[in-house]
């Protein structure tokens, strides 16, 4: 038991790290970590009531680093090659990226179907936080 608390604890310490925001038109209230990787992988892009959704991403830091390690499962490298090959591939437009939090959560309150995250602790009342269930 003792191992299997070992092993989670980085994914949970790391999950305490960001708030995933979302446009508060988005229906969902929470999504599957599953969910999320479809999202930011740009495998799924549209919510259930049909909303293009709009991924936005910081462009570096902790919270970054935390969400694509628990969520994703890529390093900030990994994930940035991911998205320059669907690009050039011409399968996906690049996701939308912010070097400021603040910037990031004016952008997703203000664009329909958007979703984000920021480091815990950011003041986000004017999005929604999705749970991770």
């Amino acid at each position: 038991m003792a191992a299997t608390l070992m092993i989670m604890a980085p994914a949970l310490a790391g999950a305490a790290d960001f708030v995933i925001v979302a446009n508060k038109g988005v229906s969902a209230g929470a999504l599957s970590k599953a969910e999320l990787q479809s999202i930011f992988l740009g495998e799924k892009t549209k919510w259930d009531d049909g909303k293009q959704i709009k991924i936005v991403t910081l462009d570096e830091g902790a919270a970054h680093k935390a969400f694509l390690q628990a969520v994703v499962g890529k390093t900030p490298s990994q994930f940035d090659s991911y998205w320059k090959k669907l690009i050039f591939t011409g399968k996906a437009a690049a996701p939308k990226s912010f070097d400021e939090a603040g910037k990031l959560v004016d952008f997703v309150a203000g664009q329909s179907g958007a979703i984000g995250y920021v480091a815990s602790g950011q003041a986000v009342s004017s999005v929604k936080t999705i749970s991770i269930k």
